[in-house]
């Protein structure tokens, strides 16, 4: 594990509410999740990213590739898995 000191249940239910989602929906949940939790997310700024929620930091090239590296950081911490049909 490590000593991010994340709060298990809180990522997994966010993680729910993400599966299944796209697009503007999912950038939407994640926008409201950060303003709410106190987390960054900004846009490519010096061509990085950056998505800071939940105590999970992640850089990536545009938003949703921060995104997309945020939920598989925060599955591998948690053990959360997408629905089979979700995966992808």
């Amino acid at each position: 594990m490590t000593a991010l000191l994340i709060d298990p249940e809180t990522v997994r239910e966010l993680l729910d509410r993400l599966d299944g989602l796209t697009g503007d929906d999912r950038r939407e949940v994640i926008v409201t999740a950060a303003i709410e939790s106190g987390g960054i997310f900004h846009g490519p700024v010096a061509g990085n990213a950056v998505l800071h929620l939940h105590r999970i930091p992640v850089t990536a090239e545009t938003e949703e590739d921060a995104i997309n590296v945020w939920i598989a950081k925060a599955r591998s911490l948690t053990d959360h898995h997408a629905h089979p049909d979700q995966e992808g």
